[in-house]
């Protein structure tokens, strides 16, 4: 299984994790911010989209 964390804003994919982290250890390397549109992302705000690969 892996998860897919994406921008809200534009969609743009942040990262792909095999295992499971927390999200503000995946969105430290971004200091925060969508590396495509700059939108600040929350590690509290977000919504979880479960698909079968």
């Amino acid at each position: 299984m892996s998860v897919e964390v994406a921008c809200g804003r534009c969609g743009e994919k942040i990262t792909i994790m095999r295992m499971i982290k927390p999200v503000k250890d995946v969105l430290k390397p971004y200091s925060g911010r969508c590396p495509s549109c700059g939108q600040q992302l929350s590690s509290t705000e977000f919504t979880l989209d479960v698909s079968e690969a």
